[in-house]
């Protein structure tokens, strides 16, 4: 009856937003050292450290176009965690019109440290600049992907609703963390799941672009 329930719930807040808004849930997942290891729900400039472990979990409408890009701390090094050429990432429950993914599963961080950021933009219209950038990204020499990153950064900059006034994104913690269709909370009511979605971003437009940076020290 709570899956029932929580699906319905999940709906109707895709339906509220109004047809010129585009948005998505998602989720930064921890599992820190310094936290005995068990899942907390990571903020936007959190601090961890060497070998904590993170997870990516993200819910999208199906008829939009989801990327997630990390860009290394040091090095300006990208990956297009999502979508992956290979289609090897691992759908969650999915509902009749939207899609819930785990993007990265449970990775630690090595060094060197720094601030390890993620880029999370969801789009109304297939972003083939972005996509056709990575593809050569991933096939050319160091010297060649030096040129790309700068390309790849412009790319993203010009995405950035903070850099157009006509655009607005609104990220905000749900009350509660929701989950497509399994289990929206811990055992307990409360606790998180590895599945845990805890975000929302919200644009309009035809753009949600969220950037999530996270503290490595």
């Amino acid at each position: 009856m709570k899956i029932i329930v929580g699906i319905i719930l999940f709906s109707i807040v895709f339906t509220l937003e109004g047809k010129d808004d585009i948005s998505f849930r998602y989720g930064v997942l921890g599992r820190l050292q310094s936290q005995n290891k068990q899942v907390i729900e990571l903020q936007d400039s959190s601090k961890i450290q060497t070998d904590d472990e993170i997870r990516l979990n993200v819910g999208y409408e199906k008829e939009t176009h989801l990327y997630v890009i990390y860009q290394a701390s040091q090095g300006g090094e990208y990956i297009l965690l999502y979508p992956e050429e290979s289609n090897a990432v691992v759908n969650m429950v999915d509902l009749p019109d939207t899609l819930y993914k785990t993007v990265l599963h449970w990775t630690p961080f090595s060094d060197p440290i720094g601030f390890e950021t993620f880029y999370f933009i969801n789009s109304s219209f297939v972003l083939e600049n972005l996509s056709n950038l990575f593809k050569r990204y991933n096939k050319v020499n160091e010297k060649g992907k030096k040129k790309l990153a700068k390309k790849i950064q412009n790319e993203l900059d010009n995405l950035d609703p903070e850099s157009k006034q006509e655009l607005a994104s609104i990220s905000g913690r749900l009350d509660k963390p929701v989950v497509g269709g399994v289990a929206f909370r811990g055992d307990d009511g409360d606790g998180l799941k590895d599945m845990s979605l805890t975000h929302s971003c919200t644009g309009n437009l035809g753009i949600a672009y969220k950037k999530f940076i996270l503290n490595h020290q």
